[in-house]
């Protein structure tokens, strides 16, 4: 009896990671005035889509947020290394929180992109934009945050 609980405890274990991937998120902001630092909207972001795919059981780890001036493609130049720096460290999956604020004087993002990225090729798989809104407060844009996350953890298989 012994043995099948023990037995069952280990395959039970071998299913979870199996389907566990490893995701590193990285929110990057663009159209704001250079030298402001990142604003809170980055911060609610990165801890929404984070929260969102700890939740669903991934093993998750964050790149710091920062700004560039405009995204010219899929995979800016500015986050080539940061790709890297995820394979290197074993990630599955790259997800990249875009924060547009360009012609936006709300101090709100005026859209929020998510593009996820297969690590180990670079590919862009999926790409989801939302308009973004402006919020009462902190957690509405968690909840709209996570929302976005909920649409992205189902395609991580």
């Amino acid at each position: 009896m012994k043995k099948l609980g023990f037995l069952l405890i280990l395959g039970f274990l071998g299913f979870m990671s199996l389907n566990a991937a490893t995701v590193s998120v990285l929110v990057i902001e663009t159209g704001l005035p250079p030298g402001n630092g990142c604003t809170p909207s980055a911060t609610v972001w990165e801890s929404g889509m984070m929260d969102a795919f700890f939740d669903a059981g991934h093993i998750v780890s964050n790149v710091p947020s920062y700004q560039i001036a405009a995204v010219s493609d899929s995979l800016p130049p500015e986050v080539r290394e940061d790709l890297d720096q995820a394979r290197i460290g074993g990630a599955d999956f790259f997800v990249l929180i875009l924060l547009n604020y360009s012609d936006n004087t709300a101090g709100h993002p005026k859209e929020a992109l998510i593009r996820v990225f297969r690590v180990s090729s670079g590919e862009l798989f999926y790409e989801t934009a939302s308009s973004a809104r402006v919020w009462g407060n902190i957690e509405e844009e968690l909840r709209d945050a996570k929302q976005n996350a909920g649409k992205v953890v189902s395609r991580l298989r």
